[in-house]
């Protein structure tokens, strides 16, 4: 852990470089020491715009979060043309020495926050001092359940709770040097964070901040994955963003619209320019693709042409050599755009209706999972019709729409490993769009469920400079 906090205070100097509002590069740089900032509430709130610039980090929100998950799950498919970026993890093949260095941004974002509350009492007491604090506080709760869901056991997983977590860090120290918890240790902290949080934090900070709805909608994700199923709906039923329309749903992936997103991280297509889509491909000066991943063909099979999202989410587009994909258009950019450059979407309200609708069934309320799901179905099939499932295929439907909503959103590998399922992926299948091309080899087909490969191994960089610090089991030498 020294390894990365021994940095963070000098990174915290990359507010005047990472930031999405064009007032905080104007700051002089000394005005970013914490022995002379935070005096006023302009400063915290300056500083508080560097929390969500944090996020935008590549290993994070700016990238492989958003992309990770469905890489190593059975959503897309490794296009044989591409870079080969990320086929370690794609085939399951991460290792200490070989794996995924999140860790870093989302620290950054938990020191950021936590110099705002290490500073908070300079300035008075009121509205404005109260939703700074809610604001810290539910950014380094999320930081930590992003870090805690990537290499820690999901609580509804067996044997999950007296496992390794990760630090839960308050203070400032950058030589901070603390051993894991467990993980319902961490979780505890998370969830009474976010709802400290939600006490104080303003009902509207607009979608590019956390607010209480925001702060509502993730805890009806954190209760989900605790299995405190009743509090997922409480928590859901706090949100009051309607679920986009099914003609929003496109719009709302060029950025042409925020139907639907309760928070998302706002950038400059020019200035920030973080293209979270070039995780999936690039285009050519002409205008082909060149494809990383692309969708599985099974399932591309699974968006009827009845559902807006397969226009939205969906595009066949050739390559310089004329072979067609099912390439990834929800991430392609902004209108008239086909650089990647897209706001990255933390919580949107059909994830929220899909975490009640989950909650409800296994609570056994199935009236209620049923009228939770067709509150989202309604809005997405132009043949939509009141569904009638019950018991088993009623949470197939749940966790169906869950997969083709949610689709490259940063979900699947996680959603699998909280529902204690494995990953299996087609034998036969190839990239091009019609399902020919190269299978996936046989030895990365199937991930099973309880391999120590659904908890990402802790960086050996990090083991090295800290040796105490606990590996995850099935990675120690």
């Amino acid at each position: 852990m020294k390894n990365i906090f021994k940095t963070l205070l000098l990174v915290f100097g990359l507010l005047l470089v990472q930031s999405c509002d064009d007032e905080l590069v104007q700051l002089p740089n000394d005005s970013l020491s914490p022995s002379s900032y935070y005096t006023n509430s302009s400063e915290m709130e300056f500083a508080t715009r560097g929390i969500y610039s944090a996020f935008l980090g590549g290993s994070y929100y700016g990238g492989s979060l958003l992309s990770l998950p469905d890489i190593m799950s059975d959503n897309v498919i490794l296009a044989q043309r591409g870079r080969r970026s990320n086929q370690s993890f794609h085939e399951w093949r991460h290792s200490p020495n070989l794996a995924w260095g999140m860790l870093y941004s989302p620290y950054i974002v938990t020191n950021r926050a936590n110099l705002i509350l290490a500073n908070i009492n300079n300035i008075e007491d009121g509205t404005e001092k109260n939703n700074f604090i809610g604001e810290a506080r539910a950014a380094r709760a999320l930081a930590l359940f992003d870090m805690v869901r990537v290499y820690s056991k999901i609580p509804t997983q067996n044997g999950a709770d007296s496992s390794l977590g990760l630090p839960v860090i308050t203070g400032t120290d950058p030589n901070v040097r603390e051993l894991r918890p467990s993980v319902s240790e961490s979780y505890t902290f998370i969830k009474d964070e976010l709802e400290a949080a939600k006490a104080l934090i303003n009902s509207d900070n607009g979608v590019g901040r956390l607010n209480k709805g925001a702060v509502s909608a993730l805890l009806s994700r954190v209760y989900l994955y605790m299995g405190e199923y009743q509090n997922a709906i409480n928590a859901a039923n706090e949100v009051t963003v309607p679920i986009s329309t099914f003609s929003e749903v496109g719009q709302v992936w060029k950025d042409a619209s925020e139907a639907g997103v309760i928070f998302k991280i706002d950038q400059d297509r020019n200035l920030d320019g973080v293209n979270i889509g070039v995780e999936w491909s690039q285009s050519t000066a002409g205008g082909e693709v060149v494809p990383e991943y692309v969708l599985s063909f099974e399932l591309n099979n699974l968006y009827g042409n009845t559902d807006a999202r397969r226009s939205a989410y969906i595009a066949n587009l050739p390559d310089q050599d004329g072979q067609i994909y099912n390439a990834i258009f929800k991430m392609y950019g902004e209108t008239g755009q086909q650089n990647g450059v897209i706001d990255p979407k933390l919580v949107r309200a059909a994830e929220v209706a899909l975490n009640k609708a989950e909650a409800h069934y296994f609570l056994n309320q199935e009236p209620q999972a049923l009228a939770a799901l067709d509150a989202l179905r309604s809005n997405r099939y132009s043949d939509y019709a009141p569904g009638s499932e019950s018991g088993a295929s009623l949470i197939a439907a749940i966790q169906l729409e869950r997969r083709l909503e949610l689709f490259a959103e940063g979900h699947r590998f996680f959603d699998l490993k909280r529902w204690n399922l494995g990953v299996s992926r087609s034998a036969t299948d190839g990239e091009f769009f019609d399902g020919t091309g190269t299978p996936v080899p046989s030895a990365f087909l199937n991930l099973p469920v309880g391999s120590h490969l659904f908890q990402m191994p802790i960086p050996q960089s990090e083991i090295n400079v800290f040796p105490e610090f606990q590996q995850n089991p099935g990675y120690n030498n």
